[in-house]
């Protein structure tokens, strides 16, 4: 007895991609679904449970370096100088007392930075914290701390407030990337959609055109009533002989045995698998024409009735496709 292997089925590219055309809006659609799963999964785990959005607030200082008694100034506090002196105890027990012990020395060591410019008189304080208003607390507490360093240390003149944290703008300074996530789950989306496509492809046992009946069960097709040379077909092959028009599906429309062309005495019969009785009166007919319907994912059911027929002696004569779609149908063959 053959055998039909869909596995090994030859893959026809132009049915493929008039299929995928007519299904493409799933692809933008898949994408868009990634971006919006994706990207919020990343923003739920960044931005809602994990640390979120962080916040800088920065205040900018003039410092009046004193001189000695050789004119020389104690300009030697540079960028490190004073990144160091903000992890000392003295700045570190000073915030944590100054916040009421809500932030953890860690964190304040980790997040209240020093920065200085090309012009070593202008000094920066930065602290970041994940709520604006925390992070502009953070600088006024900081700033107070530095303005009381500077009277107790006689390197200074002075050091003055020139740019206060509460009038800066709190800049996004967090590595969160929700626009790089969505379009990276844009891409999976696409991508995913595509692969899924092709294995249902590639596992689908529908038929779509009247020729993939006959590639598959070496069987000859009628074609479909939608098509110009069906009523040739049928005179050629069933005029003047009685046949009995097999469904393999159930829901075989009544109309379909209006659509032979006149001359051809078809009638119909129910699949005898389901309605043994049905063999009695396709054994009566001279032809045996097998009415499949398009995408309906019975090719199994295709196979099985060939054999159950075959085992019964009963050979078939033709296919007719019925429920096609049209436009593939006539995209494919122009």
């Amino acid at each position: 007895m053959w055998e039909c292997d869909y596995a090994r089925e030859p893959i026809n590219y132009r049915l493929f991609f008039l299929k995928l055309l007519k299904k493409i809006w799933i692809l933008p659609l898949a994408a868009v679904i990634g971006a919006v799963v994706i990207g919020g999964i990343y923003y739920v785990v960044k931005v809602v449970a994990g640390d979120g959005y962080k916040y800088k607030a920065r205040t900018m200082y003039y410092v009046q370096y004193s001189t000695d008694s050789n004119g020389e100034s104690a300009d030697y506090y540079n960028y490190y100088t004073w990144e160091e002196l903000l992890n000392t105890d003295y700045f570190v027990d000073g915030m944590y007392d100054a916040m009421g012990g809500s932030l953890t020395k860690e964190y304040i060591t980790a997040n209240v930075t020093a920065t200085l410019e090309s012009d070593y008189r202008y000094m920066y304080t930065n602290s970041i914290s994940a709520d604006k208003q925390q992070a502009i607390e953070m600088e006024k507490k900081v700033s107070a701390l530095i303005l009381q360093y500077a009277d107790m240390r006689d390197e200074f003149e002075f050091i003055e407030v020139i740019d206060p944290a509460d009038e800066s703008t709190i800049e996004d300074v967090s590595l969160i990337f929700v626009g790089h996530a969505a379009v990276v789950g844009a891409v999976i989306g696409f991508i995913a959609s595509l692969l899924i496509f092709v294995f249902i492809e590639c596992t689908d046992t529908s038929v779509y055109l009247p020729a993939t009946l006959e590639k598959r069960y070496h069987i000859v097709a009628l074609g479909a009533p939608s098509m110009k040379e069906f009523d040739a077909n049928c005179e050629h092959i069933l005029k003047g002989k009685k046949a009995a028009v097999v469904a393999v599906d159930a829901d075989m429309p009544d109309s379909l045995i209006k659509e032979f062309p006149d001359g051809c005495d078809v009638a119909s019969c129910g699949n005898p698998i389901d309605n043994p009785e049905e063999l009695t009166t396709i054994r009566d007919k001279e032809c045996v024409v097998l009415a499949v319907r398009a995408t309906a994912h019975n090719g199994k059911k295709v196979e099985r009735l060939i054999e159950q027929l075959s085992r019964q002696d009963i050979k078939v004569t033709a296919f007719v496709l019925y429920g096609e779609d049209k436009w593939l149908i006539n995209r494919y063959y122009r």
